[in-house]
């Protein structure tokens, strides 16, 4: 394929979400992979950043002849000047005769390439004169063919459904009960079934059901009626898996105490006076929510054989706190990494590693997952100094769970792929409690051969994964449009609650109220009660952080506005929970919208 660009020129290079920046062409590195799409690229080293890629020629300028098209910008970005001086340097260091040639040639490039153009049009419009002749007189012979398959398969099922009748009629056996048949025009669900799906591993047989430790005592049950009198777990010995009762002083032991136990990790290394690490996080919670959380459906206990695959996992705030302790509960080697280091002791001292930054969690990891606050943290942690796009080479597996915009998505897939990476982005449905208890819903999008190879990590962190496809985007799409839907109705509840108040109806009442009748649900259930608590003390306690459901309301806006699609119950929705922000409940768990609506 011709081109007019070689190596050791400078240019400017422009990558998709980013502004154009001074680089060389130089070889190709063995180890980045090179895209599989049929456009010329070339591989270009980026001054100031130090960092290379491939891209598109359409997306290069030669500097020589463009040294001020990108300069004038009023917004600079970080270390643009840096890299505009280096690339100063290297043009001025150029000998005086190799710059009259590129002159010479990009003149020359540009006549011949007219030249070129004039021909491919001029055969382009033979080629179609003569292709629309020929298809004159092939149409009906196509249309007879169709038609002739299609009677074929229409005779094939009338003597399959015939057979099938007559089978029915020999047998006299009671007809059971049909399911249903899917409507025409309603998909069918993408979730993975566990026998259907493979995995690195095969699955163990079910476990006999135990109920977890309560969060709180019930005034219905008593926690010692509740406790079985032992349980059981697998243990990895040397001839395999093996099914071994542990017996505690009074007949119980935590899932903690009982994965400590089978990996020959002492109680008092584990966990700190001999406490549950993962009670004691679902047990500090405040006043304001014990009674949302007794609310909650204990989770059934699971039996998963965790992957070899070394995992790594970045950013340790409230969602990333319960999926990498369900990670080490279920046995799975964890590397962590959080911007405040402080967060890492109690995981290190359950049993994780620790990486001195997001590149070496990456370098030392086979799968790197990450699950943060917003498109600017996640920006941050790939692109950054020592960041993950740093640690990335061929084959490392890389998966976003934070929910962000599509655009940071897609950029942030494209850069790990330009580097021989693997790409999944997997936002989660759910907030604290769920990613503590592993009831997390787990929306994904990529590589199918990595979700794969995740499932494990997503059995341990999650009650159910879906797979939505290969395009990057669509599981975003997915977690953008449920918590568009959380937040209106969160929004409604706050404003029926705060309309009660001042009508002088009894909140407790009219939560009750709610809690029995149809619009029953766990959201409704959880937040009318959370309303209620923060009546005494005006203290919401975050499972959902406000502020990041705003966010997500935006981000959904942003999504219709694209579709030009309306959304007038959300944005409406958004405009309360913006007010809330602004009376400085941004920290505060969604519930405080309530604060809106009350004049």
């Amino acid at each position: 394929m011709a081109t007019k660009l070689k190596v050791g020129d400078l240019v400017w290079a422009k990558m998709k979400g980013f502004p154009a920046w001074p680089g060389k062409i130089i070889e190709a590195k063995a180890d980045v992979k090179r895209p599989s799409n049929k456009k010329l690229h070339h591989f270009v080293f980026f001054f100031g950043s130090e960092n290379y890629a491939w891209i598109p020629e359409e997306s290069i300028l030669l500097y020589p002849f463009n040294r001020d098209k990108f300069t004038s910008s009023s917004r600079i970005p970080k270390g643009f000047k840096e890299a505009l001086e280096a690339i100063e340097d290297a043009y001025k260091a150029l000998p005086a005769s190799l710059k009259k040639d590129r002159r010479i040639s990009q003149g020359s490039d540009s006549k011949s390439s007219k030249k070129d153009n004039d021909i491919k049009r001029n055969s382009r419009l033979q080629k179609n004169g003569t292709a629309r002749s020929r298809s004159l007189g092939s149409v009906t012979k196509k249309d007879k063919m169709k038609n002739i398959k299609t009677t074929s398969k229409i005779l094939k099922a009338k003597d399959s459904l015939k057979k099938s009748a007559a089978k029915v009629l020999k047998n006299k056996e009671p007809i059971k009960k049909l399911t249903p048949l899917r409507k025409y025009g309603t998909k069918r669900s993408l979730s993975t079934d566990t026998e259907q799906r493979p995995s690195t591993s095969s699955k163990p047989p079910a476990k006999k059901q135990r109920p977890l430790p309560q969060l709180n005592a019930s005034p219905v049950r008593s926690p010692e009626s509740s406790r079985p009198s032992q349980s059981s777990i697998f243990n990895l010995s040397e001839s395999g898996f093996s099914h071994t009762k542990i017996r505690s002083s009074d007949g119980y032991k935590s899932p903690d105490a009982e994965f400590s136990a089978a990996i020959g990790i002492r109680p008092e290394n584990h966990i700190s006076k001999g406490e549950d690490m993962h009670a004691t996080m679902l047990q500090n919670v405040s006043s304001s929510t014990q009674i949302e959380e007794s609310m909650l459906p204990r989770p059934v206990p699971k039996a998963i054989i965790p992957t070899p695959l070394r995992i790594g996992f970045l950013g340790l705030g409230i969602m990333g706190q319960g999926m990498v302790m369900n990670l080490l509960r279920s046995g799975h080697e964890v590397t962590v990494w959080n911007r405040t280091g402080t967060k890492c002791r109690e995981f290190i001292k359950a049993g994780a590693l620790r990486g001195l930054a997001p590149s070496d969690v990456v370098h030392n990891c086979d799968i790197t997952f990450t699950c943060v606050a917003d498109s600017s943290a996640v920006r941050d942690l790939v692109f950054g100094n020592s960041g993950v796009l740093q640690g990335i080479s061929r084959g490392k597996c890389y998966v976003e769970m934070s929910t962000v915009d599509e655009e940071t998505m897609e950029d942030v897939a494209e850069a790990i792929m330009a580097r021989g990476g693997v790409f999944l982005e997997a936002p989660v449905c759910g907030s604290r409690v769920p990613a503590l208890e592993g009831q997390l819903i787990i929306l994904t999008s990529g590589d199918r051969k990595l979700y794969d190879d995740c499932y494990s990590c997503f059995e341990a962190m999650g009650k159910k994964s879906f797979y939505l496809g290969n395009e990057v985007g669509t599981a975003t799409r997915m977690k953008l449009i449920h918590n568009m839907i959380l937040g209106s109705v969160v929004a409604s509840l706050g404003e029926g609650m705060a309309l009660a108040e001042k009508v002088g109806i009894d909140q407790e009442d009219l939560a009750e109220v709610l809690s029995l009748g149809s619009l029953s649900c766990p959201t409704i259930n959880h937040k009318s009660q959370a309303i209620v608590n923060a009546i005494a003390n005006n203290k919401f306690d975050p499972h959902f952080p406000l502020q990041h459901q705003q966010k997500d309301l935006r981000l959904a806006l942003t999504l219709g506005d694209r579709a030009e699609h309306p959304l007038y119950v959300a944005a409406t929705a958004n405009e309360m929970f913006k007010r809330a922000r602004r009376l400085g409940y941004g920290d505060s768990d969604i519930a405080a919208v309530v604060k809106a609506c009350s004049v």
